[in-house]
């Protein structure tokens, strides 16, 4: 687990992460899901993209699911977003 200061937030524990480097639709909707369904209640993920149209795709996936959505930060060519499972 690694702690990260997300813009507006501040710290948060991220206790789950998910590399979707490299995948296209719909791999990382189905990477995400898969994680979504793993995880315990509370719990914060960190989801990292390097396609990006599937930003947008995996944000509306998260809040579908009813899970939080805390960030979306870019660092160069890397998308990253980060939620809280409810």
């Amino acid at each position: 687990m690694a702690v990260v200061n997300l813009p507006d937030i501040g710290e948060v524990e991220v206790h789950k992460q998910v590399n979707c480097s490299g995948m296209v639709c719909p791999r990382p909707q189905l990477e995400v899901k898969k994680a979504i369904q793993s995880m315990n209640s509370g719990e914060v993920a960190e989801v990292i993209i390097t396609n990006p149209p599937s930003v947008e795709t995996v944000s509306e996936l998260i809040k579908k699911m009813k899970c939080e959505l805390l960030a979306k930060v870019k660092e160069g060519n890397v998308f990253k977003i980060y939620f809280k499972k409810p």
